[in-house]
């Protein structure tokens, strides 16, 4: 439908009645048919981010958490671009630069974060 989209935008995706889901588009295929896939990492929002028992995530305002968690989509889920600040701890939070800003990892099989730039985590 003419929407440019590219290898490693972020982008807003349709998730029914509930806030859009944000992803990183990792690859682009077309299956036989002729419609185009969409690979995506997702990237979670804190409302969807289950830690383990007693561990409180806190969390800055439009904060947004990397995963290693990957889908391949349909290309009509994509609703359009959107802007993901990515940063180091200690970095300061842009203020009304980005949409959303990344600055950990959440690991969904251990249920807990990790820095964007900790060495210990492996995908």
């Amino acid at each position: 439908d003419g929407r440019k989209i590219s290898i490693g935008d972020c982008a807003l995706f349709q998730a029914g009645n509930a806030p859009p889901f944000i992803g990183i588009i990792r690859c682009l295929t077309e299956d036989k048919e002729g419609k185009i896939k969409l690979g995506v990492n997702w990237l979670y929002r804190p409302a969807d981010v289950k830690l383990g028992k007693g561990v409180l995530l806190e969390a800055a305002p439009n904060e947004v958490f990397y995963s290693f968690h990957k889908d391949e989509i349909s290309a009509v889920s994509l609703l359009h671009p959107c802007k993901v600040a990515f940063l180091k701890k200690g970095d300061e939070l842009p203020s009304g630069v980005s949409s959303f800003v990344c600055r950990r990892v959440y690991d969904t099989t251990n249920k807990c974060l990790w820095w964007l730039t900790d060495q210990d985590y492996t995908d």
